[in-house]
This record gives C-alpha cells, sequence and structure tokens, in this order.
C-alpha cells in the first residue's frame, strides 16, 4: 500500500477541506480553521508507526506494472481506496474523507505552482444555467430534459512556459483608390511588401498536460490569473481530485510554440497601418529565452444527458468562465437561414432596383444583388448562431500572457511593389440612348 497525506482535523479527526471561500483548510465537523502552512507543519512533525500483521497470500495473483488501478488504504476508516496510476487526490468511498496520495507527489512530480479554487460547485451549476441562455439554435426542450449527472471539481496539470521572442513577419499588402468619369469606374490597387521584426515576452501560457481532459476545451476556459497562484502545498487539493501529468514537457513544445508564434505576429500586425488589406505571407521565431513549469489549475467538469446523448461543460474554477458544446435544433436553423434569406435577399432586390432604374439589365442585376447578397448574410448569421452553441476550440495567440510593455518594434520596412487598373463601363439608359 502506498502512503497517504493526513487529511484528518488535529482536533477532533474529522474530515478536512480546503474552503475556496475562505482561502483555508476547514474541519467539516468542529469547524476549526487552519492555514494551509500551519497544517503543512502538523503534517511533517507527526510519527508513523509501523507494523506487521500480514496474512499469507502466496497463493493470491497480485497487480503488475501493467495494471491501471492501484490500492491505498484511507488512514481515517481503513477502506481501500481504487483508482488509475495518475490520480494524486480523491475522495475516499466509504467515509467520504478526502485523501492524497504521497507517493505520487514526490520527486520531479511534484507542481511548482497552483492556483487555489475561489468558486464552489453551486457557482458551476448556476453559470451553466445562464450558460444555456441566449443560444438561440438551442433545442427548446434541452433546458427542462437535460439532466446533469456529475459535477466534479479537478485540479487539472498545466505546463506553463515563460518566453522571450524575437519575430520577423512578412506582409502582402494593398492600397486600394476608386474614381470615375462619365463612361467608366475605375479602380486601382497598389501592392507593397511589408515587413515587421520586434522582441516580445510571454509569462505562464498554459497548456493542458492531461491526456483525460478535451485540449480544446481547456484552452476555452482560459485565461487564468496567475497572479492569484500560490506555491505548491499538498493542503491546497484536499477535498479535491487531482491528476498528475501524463502529456510530458516535451509533448506539449509544439502546442505552445503554436501560440507564441501566432502572439508574435498578432503584435506585429498590429504595427501595419493605412492598407485596406494586409496577409501574412512569412513569419520566424527565435527564443532569446524560455523556461517551463509545472502547475496545478482549478477547472469544474459537469456532465449531463440529453435524449441519451452526453454533454461536457468545463468551468475555470478561478474565473467562472464556463464552455461546452450544445446540441443544434435544425429546424430552428433552416427557419431562420429560410427567414434571413427572404429579408435580406429581397431587401438588396429592393435596394439595385430602384438604384438601377431605366437600366436594361435592371431586373437580371437586381436578382443576382438580391441572391448573392442574401446568401452571403445568412451564411455570416449562421456561422454567428453556431459558434454561440459550439464554441469550443483551440484558442488563438497568446495575448492574455504578454508580459506588459514587453513589446518593442526593432524593425519597419514598407516596399511598394506594383500597381494595377481596372476600368468598368458605365451602362447607358435608356434615356440616355435616345
Amino acid at each position: 500500500m502506498q502512503d497517504l497525506f493526513s487529511c484528518t482535523c488535529p482536533c477532533c479527526g474529522g474530515s478536512l477541506k480546503f474552503e475556496a471561500s475562505l482561502q483555508k483548510v476547514k474541519c467539516e465537523y468542529c469547524d476549526t480553521e487552519f492555514e494551509v502552512s500551519d497544517l503543512k507543519e502538523l503534517n511533517d512533525s507527526a510519527n508513523t508507526i509501523e507494523e506487521n500483521t500480514s496474512w499469507d497470500t502466496s497463493s493470491n495473483d497480485e497487480y503488475n506494472e501493467d495494471d491501471a488501478l492501484n490500492l491505498y488504504l484511507c488512514e481515517t476508516c481503513g477502506g481501500e481506496v481504487m483508482c488509475d496510476e495518475n490520480t494524486t487526490s480523491t475522495l475516499c468511498p466509504y467515509c467520504g474523507n478526502p485523501v492524497i496520495l504521497k507517493g505520487r507527489l514526490t520527486g520531479g512530480l511534484k507542481p511548482n505552482y497552483i492556483i487555489p479554487f475561489k468558486l464552489e460547485k453551486d457557482t458551476a451549476k448556476g453559470n451553466l444555467i445562464n450558460y444555456l441562455k441566449g443560444k438561440i439554435l438551442l433545442p427548446n426542450d434541452f433546458k427542462k430534459l437535460n439532466e446533469v449527472k456529475e459535477v466534479t471539481s479537478l485540479y487539472v496539470p498545466y505546463w506553463l512556459f515563460d518566453a522571450s521572442v524575437n519575430g520577423m513577419a512578412k506582409f502582402r499588402t494593398t492600397k486600394v483608390r476608386t474614381w470615375s468619369d462619365s463612361n467608366y469606374r475605375y479602380k486601382e490597387t497598389k501592392h507593397y511588401q511589408v515587413i515587421r521584426g520586434g522582441e516580445i515576452s510571454f509569462e505562464k501560457l498554459p497548456v493542458d498536460a492531461s491526456k483525460k481532459m478535451d485540449d480544446k476545451m481547456m484552452e476555452s476556459i482560459e485565461p487564468f490569473n496567475f497572479k492569484e497562484a500560490k506555491d505548491y502545498d499538498n493542503a491546497y487539493i484536499v477535498g479535491y481530485a487531482a491528476d498528475k501529468y501524463d502529456v510530458s514537457q516535451d509533448e506539449t513544445f509544439e502546442r505552445a510554440n503554436v501560440r507564441i508564434k501566432e502572439g508574435t505576429v498578432d503584435a506585429l500586425r498590429s504595427t501595419v497601418h493605412g492598407y485596406d488589406t494586409v496577409n501574412l505571407t512569412d513569419a520566424t521565431i527565435n527564443y532569446e529565452s524560455n523556461s517551463a513549469y509545472y502547475a496545478y489549475y482549478p477547472v469544474w467538469t459537469l456532465n449531463s444527458e440529453y435524449k441519451e446523448k452526453k454533454y461536457q461543460f468545463a468551468m475555470n474554477g478561478q474565473t467562472g468562465k464556463l464552455t461546452g458544446n450544445l446540441p443544434i435544433s435544425y429546424l430552428k436553423a433552416t427557419l431562420i437561414s429560410i427567414l434571413s434569406f427572404l429579408l435580406f435577399g429581397g431587401a438588396l432586390f429592393g435596394l439595385f432596383f430602384a438604384i438601377m432604374s431605366g437600366n436594361d439589365n435592371q431586373i437580371l442585376a437586381s436578382v443576382a444583388a438580391g441572391l448573392i447578397g442574401g446568401i452571403v448574410i445568412t451564411s455570416l448569421i449562421m456561422v454567428f448562431l453556431v459558434k454561440q452553441i459550439k464554441p469550443v476550440r483551440f484558442q488563438h495567440g497568446a495575448a492574455s500572457y504578454v508580459v506588459e510593455n514587453s513589446f518593442n518594434l526593432s524593425y519597419k520596412k514598407d516596399i511598394y511593389l506594383y500597381k494595377n487598373v481596372t476600368r468598368t463601363a458605365i451602362p447607358k439608359s435608356n434615356s440616355n440612348r435616345r
């Protein structure tokens, strides 16, 4: 059996739990409150007594290294706690007492930092109710029939990355000018190559280090505020589930590099002004310094079921930001698409019909404008509504983790390449022909 970190009250032997509202450890029976540092001293000074009362179990099979589950003894009731190889904190299924598996928290597995839970279970449930409001494509009966099966608090392992970057980005840009005379409309497009270079620093960019957690969902509940992080101590995870990382630093470098590169390009792009279009053509970054840390971040997960299909939501246990994909009512989507197309397509048809009054191609051009405009506007509306329902996605860039005032533009060059001019004949009205 593995060792457990004592999670019982020194005063009465009751169960302890870290209280997010108090930011202290509290006994659930005698209500005694402990500072994290005081509880650590009590555990460090406790003496352990070992005795040999084992039975002969040579005829029984034992778990081997490949088995997924491990057994631990609860120090409060002596019950066996079964968990997988990555669990570091859980609850005893017999007495409900929180237990921390000390063997999982030694050596290189110990986190550098932890952001303690600030929000409780009721907040997670309330935020889910609010989250469902205003989702136009959500089926009408989802709120009534959706049943929350499980609400779980979990300290999710993250790798955090600091990096100071020297970056260079090239953009293809254009400036557009239009004019007309009595016969033609002219459009002049000037093309440029724009180059920007500079330095920028990022701090504590998080990358999910647990294979159990959906990476897109974990990024969707960002950002976490690292200013509220604490040096890691076992007492913070008392009463909460916690997993150690099973994704190595090396495996997360690629994702960290992508976000840092995107963040650097975004900063350089923000210095490009005075152009009508700006498109990235090439970018490179070089690390002047970088480092990685291991941390626990607080997450609430909510599992629900609707019409025999499971849905999962996640809430940032520090900020309360909640996300999760929802079902789409295809009847609503169809009706909204039809109404939007008729409304905006008809409006554009009428507008073009009035503008081109007397032109030979009046009806044809107006129909084309109505069809194209109606399809484009309807598509934009549907994209917006679907994003409301399906918001879980990888995050772009790393703007939330840029070190304040760290960006410095060190290279700037705008090169004119060429221009082209097109002209379009202005249709003659019937009155002008006569």
